[in-house]
């Protein structure tokens, strides 16, 4: 079932994708197809931090660092946006036993649409962060103005 576009969809920032010293997220972040997220609306933020190591930690070095946030319209409007090749994107409810705000965008989604949809990120914060995780994103916003 499509997820509403007035809702938020959440993805786990994890080492293998970013880079803590710079701030930076691969371009690729979001490249492919059934890009796996999670539904804010069946999984608050807060309940997310709990969740996503389980669901992400694999390989053990794989390391949570952060959660992106986009709203769903935004999302779609984003892929629309790209005029070489507009592409409508929807997010659709995946729900796994143990996850049940798994989500997927089903589209393929290139490299370049990628780095658009990470230029557009909220990027929160995990509780146990603090001024320096502020730092960092920071110096990721003032690179992408």
């Amino acid at each position: 079932m499509p997820i509403d576009a007035s809702e938020d969809i959440a993805r786990a920032v994890c080492s293998d994708k970013f880079d803590p010293v710079t701030g930076e997220i691969s371009p690729g972040f979001f490249k492919g197809a059934n890009t796996s997220v999670s539904s804010l609306a069946v999984c608050p933020l807060e309940d997310s931090w709990d969740l996503f190591p389980k669901r992400v930690g694999k390989p053990p070095e794989r390391v949570l660092h952060c959660i992106g946030v986009i709203n769903v319209g935004r999302l779609a409007k984003i892929g629309l946006g790209i005029t070489d090749k507009p592409t409508v994107l929807t997010v659709d409810d995946a729900p796994l036993e143990g996850y049940p705000s798994h989500a997927v965008i089903p589209q393929n989604i290139t490299r370049g649409l990628s780095n658009e949809i990470v230029k557009n990120l909220t990027m929160e914060k995990p509780p146990w962060f603090g001024a320096s995780f502020d730092a960092v994103m920071r110096g990721v916003k003032s690179r992408r103005a």
